[in-house]
C-alpha cells in the first residue's frame, strides 16, 4: 500500500512539473484553453478502423489519468490551441488514424470549488481531472460541446483528456467556466436547446384519418403546431392565418381535383414573433384505398455490420417485401410521401421525360420557389439567370494526355501508382485521383475496393465540405450578370432580415462562415420553404460579421436567394447551370448546399479546371476574370475588423504547412476546399495544376501518404 501512494506521488509530481507554466489555465479567464502537452500517437496492433472506439478502453500510457510515470520516455509536444480554438492533431503528430493521443493542461484555481468544462471532438473522449475519471463518451453532435461538472482543488488541477481518431478531422476544443459561468451557460444552452426545437417543430394536418400529408377532396385538414405548448410559450397567444394553393399555384378555397396542394401559414405571436410555414400536401382520387395495396421494394444493396452482396440476395424477398410495407406506411403516414405523390402525379400529367432535372425533390423544390415569389409579389422581379455564354475563344478543358507528352512522365505516373496501391495497403479508403497540368490529365485513377465493390474512376463519393466551392461557382454567376451582389444584404431578397443594422446580414457573410449561425441542414435545411424565417429568429444582436465560425446555414440561405430570385429549385440550378455545362456525368447533388454532393475526381477535375480558368471551360463562360478576383480567398479583416481569417466565396486556402519542415508544401499558393471525408479539392494557379481525388473516408496514415504523393509531385515539379 505505501508502495502505491510513492508510486502515485511520484506520477503526480512528475505531471505536474512537466504542465508547468506554458500549460496552466487560469480558472478566472473562463475561455477556452489555448496551451497543451501532447502525448502520442499511440496504436493498437491489429485494430481495425471499425474498432476505434475500443482504443478509449485500451491504456496506452501506465497511470494514463496522470499521463504517464516515465514522462521523459514519451513522446511530448507542447501546443497552441489555432485561432477557432482548436487543437489540431493531425498538425501536431501528422496524421494517424485508427489511434490514440493525450492532451494534458492544468486549471489552476484560488480555492477549492466546482467548475464546468466543456470538450468538442469528433471521434470521443476519455477525460480524467486531478487523477479521477471524469466522463468517457464515443462522437459528438456537429459543433456542439459536452459539458461535465467537474471538482477542483486550490491550486493547479492536472486534466487529462484521451483522444482516439477513427479517420480523420482529430481535433479537441477545450474552454473551462467557473461555477456561476457555469450555471449560466447550462441554462443558457437549455433555454436554446429548447427554442431551436420550437423553430423545427412543424405544422400537423387534422384530418379524420389523422393521416399527415394526405387529405381527401372538398375540404382542406385544419393545422395545429406540433408541438403547441412550446408555440404557447415562445409565441405567447397567436393567430394563424392559411392559404391554400393548387398545383398550379391557383389560391383557393377548397380541393376540387386529385392532386399537388400546398399551405402557406403566417402565425403571429402576441409577442410579435412571426412564424412562417409552407408544405406540400397531396390529395388522392375519392375512391382510392392505398391501405389494399401490396408493395414490394427494390433497394439496392448496402453494406453494414459485415453483411456480404450474397446474403443480401439471398434475402432479396424479404426485405423487398418488408420495405415494401414501410413504404406503404409512409405514403399513408409520413409528410414526405406527399412529395413523392405529387411527384408521380406531376410526371403522368406532363408525360414528363426521365431526366435528372426531373425529381420528386427539383419539382417540389420549384414549386414552393415559385410560391415564395407568389407570397412575396416577387414574380418577374429579377432579371432572368442565363445559361454560361458561349465564348469565341475557348480555353483549356481537361483532356487525355497525349502519347508523346505520357513518356515524359512515366517514371512520375509509376511512382503514383505505387503510393496508390501503397496507400490501400497500409489501410487506406478506396479513392480516385487526377493530377493535371496546362489542361493535360498526366494521371487519373482508382484504387482499391470495398464493400461496395471495386473502386473506379465512375464510382461517386461524398465530397463533403467541397459542396460549399460548388456552392460559391453557381453563386458566382448571379454576381457576374448582375442579379446579386456579394455584398447585397439578404434583407433585399427574404425581407425577414433587415437591411441595415447590426444584423443586416449580407451574401459575404454568408459564404466567409462570418453569418453567426453554426451548424449544418438544422430547421429543414434547403428544402424548408421558408428557411430564412427560422434562422432570422436565431440570430442574436452584434454577432453578425464579428467572428468566423465554420457552419453550412450560411450556404443554405444564400441558396432561398437564389431560389427566390430564380423561381426554381436550387438543385435544378446546379444542374443547369454548373453540372450539365461541364458534363459532370457522375455527380449527384440533392441535399444540401453545405455537404451532400456525391462525385468522381473526373468531375471535380472539371470543376477545378474551371476555376483555374479563371471562370471558363472550353467555350463555357460561367463568370468573368473580374468576378473571379472577388471570389479568390481574401483577409476577412478589410471587410470585418476584428475577424483575422483568410475565405473566399466558397473558396479557401489549401496550402498545406509541414510543421517539422518549416514550409508549405509544393506551393504556398494554393486554393480550393477541405472535406470531412478526405477528398481533395487543389487548385495551384502558379504551376497552372489542379489535384482532386474523391473517397468515402480518410482513414489510416492518410496525412503521412498524401505527404508522400506531394513529394513525389515536388521532386517532378519543384518545390
Amino acid at each position: 500500500m505505501i508502495k502505491q501512494v510513492f508510486l502515485f506521488s511520484i506520477v503526480f509530481f512528475l505531471s505536474s512539473q512537466i504542465l508547468n507554466s506554458q500549460t496552466i489555465h487560469q480558472l478566472s479567464s473562463n475561455d477556452y484553453v489555448k496551451e497543451f502537452f501532447v502525448f502520442g500517437s499511440f496504436h493498437q496492433k491489429g485494430l481495425k478502423a471499425d474498432d476505434w472506439a475500443n482504443l478509449l478502453e485500451i491504456e496506452f500510457i501506465e497511470n494514463e489519468e496522470l499521463c504517464g510515470q516515465d514522462l521523459d520516455k514519451i513522446k511530448k509536444k507542447p501546443c497552441e490551441a489555432n485561432a477557432n480554438n482548436f487543437l489540431d492533431f493531425n498538425k501536431v503528430l501528422g496524421d494517424s488514424a485508427v489511434a490514440v493521443a493525450y492532451a494534458t493542461f492544468n486549471i489552476s484555481a484560488e480555492k477549492s470549488t466546482k467548475a464546468l468544462l466543456l470538450t468538442y471532438v469528433q471521434d470521443g473522449a476519455k477525460i480524467f481531472v486531478n487523477g479521477h475519471h471524469v466522463s468517457t463518451y464515443f462522437g459528438a453532435a456537429w459543433g456542439q460541446m459536452e459539458s461535465f461538472k467537474i471538482n477542483l482543488n486550490e491550486g493547479n488541477n492536472p486534466v487529462v483528456i484521451k483522444v482516439p481518431n477513427r479517420d480523420w478531422g482529430w481535433m479537441l476544443s477545450v474552454k473551462v467556466l467557473d461555477a456561476e459561468k457555469g450555471k449560466g451557460y447550462l441554462k443558457e444552452k437549455a433555454e436554446e436547446n429548447e427554442y431551436f426545437e420550437f423553430l423545427n417543430s412543424d405544422l400537423q394536418t387534422k384530418t379524420d384519418a389523422n393521416f399527415s400529408s394526405i387529405f381527401r377532396p372538398g375540404r382542406f385538414p385544419g393545422l395545429v403546431f406540433e408541438k403547441p405548448g412550446l408555440a404557447k410559450k415562445y409565441l405567447g397567444e397567436y393567430e394563424m392565418s392559411v392559404r391554400w394553393f393548387d398545383r398550379d399555384l391557383n389560391e383557393i378555397q377548397y380541393p376540387k381535383a386529385a392532386g399537388r396542394y400546398a399551405y402557406y401559414a403566417e402565425i403571429k405571436g402576441s409577442n410579435g414573433v412571426v412564424i412562417k410555414k409552407s408544405k406540400t400536401l397531396f390529395c388522392p382520387p375519392q375512391d382510392w384505398m392505398g391501405w389494399t395495396e401490396r408493395l414490394s421494394a427494390d433497394l439496392e444493396y448496402f453494406p453494414i455490420n459485415g453483411v456480404s452482396k450474397a446474403i443480401w440476395t439471398k434475402h432479396q424477398t424479404a426485405i423487398g417485401e418488408y420495405l415494401g410495407f414501410g413504404m406503404l406506411k409512409s405514403m399513408l403516414l409520413q409528410e414526405d410521401a406527399a412529395v413523392f405523390l405529387a411527384f408521380l402525379d406531376e410526371a403522368n400529367r406532363r408525360q414528363l421525360p426521365p431526366s435528372s432535372l426531373n425529381t420528386p425533390l427539383i419539382l417540389d423544390g420549384d414549386y414552393h420557389a415559385q410560391l415564395k415569389q407568389k407570397i412575396l409579389n416577387s414574380e418577374g422581379k429579377y432579371p432572368e439567370l442565363q445559361l454560361p455564354k458561349k465564348v469565341d475563344q475557348p480555353l483549356s478543358v481537361l483532356q487525355p494526355i497525349s502519347q508523346n507528352v505520357a513518356e515524359k512522365y512515366v517514371q512520375l505516373t509509376t511512382e503514383l501508382r505505387r503510393i496508390g496501391k501503397e496507400w490501400m495497403d497500409n489501410e487506406g479508403a478506396p479513392f480516385d485521383m487526377v493530377l493535371a497540368q496546362n489542361s493535360q490529365m498526366i494521371f487519373h485513377e482508382s484504387f482499391g475496393e470495398n464493400d461496395y465493390g471495386k473502386f473506379t474512376i465512375e464510382t461517386p463519393s461524398e465530397i463533403a465540405s467541397i459542396t460549399k466551392l460548388f456552392t460559391g461557382m453557381l453563386f458566382a454567376q448571379f454576381v457576374e450578370q448582375g442579379i446579386i451582389g456579394i455584398d447585397d444584404p439578404v434583407g433585399k431578397y427574404l425581407p425577414d432580415f433587415p437591411l441595415e443594422g447590426s444584423n443586416a446580414l449580407t451574401l459575404r457573410h454568408c459564404f466567409t462562415h462570418t453569418s453567426g449561425f453554426n451548424g449544418h441542414g438544422i430547421f429543414g435545411g434547403v428544402h424548408n420553404p421558408w428557411l430564412e424565417n427560422s434562422l432570422a429568429q436565431v440570430i442574436k444582436e452584434d454577432t453578425v460579421g464579428t467572428k468566423h465560425n465554420y457552419n453550412g446555414m450560411g450556404y443554405d440561405l444564400a441558396g432561398k436567394v437564389m431560389e427566390t430570385v430564380t423561381g426554381k429549385s436550387i438543385f435544378r440550378l446546379f444542374q443547369e447551370y454548373l453540372y450539365e455545362p461541364l458534363e459532370m456525368k457522375n455527380t449527384v447533388h440533392d441535399w444540401d448546399l453545405g455537404y451532400s454532393v456525391h462525385g468522381t475526381a473526373y468531375d471535380l477535375a472539371k470543376m477545378a479546371q474551371m476555376l483555374l480558368n479563371k471562370g471558363t471551360y472550353g467555350n463555357h463562360q460561367f463568370f468573368s476574370e473580374a468576378v473571379y478576383d472577388q471570389l479568390i480567398p481574401k483577409e476577412l479583416k478589410e471587410f470585418y475588423p476584428n475577424i483575422r481569417q483568410k475565405w473566399g466565396i466558397g473558396i479557401t486556402m489549401m496550402s498545406w504547412w509541414d510543421s517539422e519542415e518549416n514550409r508549405f508544401l509544393l506551393n504556398d499558393n494554393v486554393i480550393g476546399h477541405g472535406s470531412a471525408t478526405a477528398s481533395v479539392f487543389w487548385v495551384i494557379p502558379e504551376l497552372d495544376m489542379i489535384i482532386t481525388q474523391s473517397r468515402r473516408r480518410g482513414h489510416r496514415n492518410y496525412g503521412p501518404n498524401f505527404k508522400k504523393m506531394i513529394g513525389v509531385l515536388e521532386k517532378h515539379f519543384g518545390k
